[in-house]
């Protein structure tokens, strides 16, 4: 992987944004994620019904050094792989570590499957979705293949609970998880209550979903994150 930001492909940058507005859309008729087409989508919930929402993250900012990376895009997880660079420049070049070194890893767009256990991997087929493939079969990934990776394989240093090992914390975007709860439940023909309760019980550990990932942003660096768009080749 290269360690510079590239523009993202049209087609991708697209997906991305039909995503980030997920919010605005959720009323609107039935809408797809990675290429896949349900069902009609189940309504869903004013966002006020969803809360209240978890800020201990915000309190947790208090390293010398922090910075949020902003992960629109799955891609094999190129995003983590920018956070794990800062983490280990930080540590080989200036001696810094945890806890005078904190990255906030934002969750939205297309990445959204990077903060899900096996089970929901394995059930909604988001390997396929996300075109993960399992580095064991060359197959579709029917696992999360960044959470907790085996032995031998190369993503091994930028995993989620690798880079939670060294303080990182992880949030995801609610606007894309209304957008993805409404899909599924659709798909599954299940009220979208069951669907979202199946989905954040399905969240890796520690992951903090907040209300919006435009304004996560915001705060962490009103809380003295660095801002990093965290887009890779």
């Amino acid at each position: 992987m290269s360690n510079s930001p590239v523009p993202v492909p049209r087609r991708e940058f697209l997906g991305t944004l039909a995503l980030a507005g997920a919010g605005l859309a959720v009323t609107r008729g039935a809408p797809t994620v990675g290429g896949a087409v349900g069902k009609a989508s189940a309504p869903a919930p004013p966002v006020q019904d969803e809360g209240p929402w978890d800020n201990s993250w915000l309190d947790r900012l208090t390293g010398r050094h922090k910075q949020i990376f902003d992960i629109p895009i799955y891609k094999d997880g190129a995003g983590l792989f920018y956070a794990k660079n800062y983490l280990n420049a930080q540590r080989d070049a200036y001696g810094a570590q945890y806890p005078d070194v904190q990255a906030v890893l934002g969750i939205h767009g297309d990445a959204y499957p990077v903060v899900f256990a096996d089970a929901i991997w394995d059930k909604y087929e988001f390997g396929k979705q996300s075109k993960a493939k399992d580095p064991r079969t060359g197959k579709w990934a029917r696992r999360n293949v960044l959470w907790q990776a085996r032995a031998g394989e190369e993503q091994a240093e930028y995993t989620v609970d690798a880079l939670q090992s060294r303080g990182a914390q992880f949030l995801l975007c609610n606007n894309v998880l209304r957008f993805v709860t409404q899909r599924l439940a659709g798909q599954a023909g299940v009220s979208y209550a069951a669907m979202r309760a199946e989905l954040i019980t399905g969240l890796l550990p520690k992951v903090i979903v907040v209300p919006a990932m435009v304004v996560a942003l915001g705060l962490a660096q009103e809380h003295g994150c660095a801002y990093v768009y965290a887009v890779l080749s």
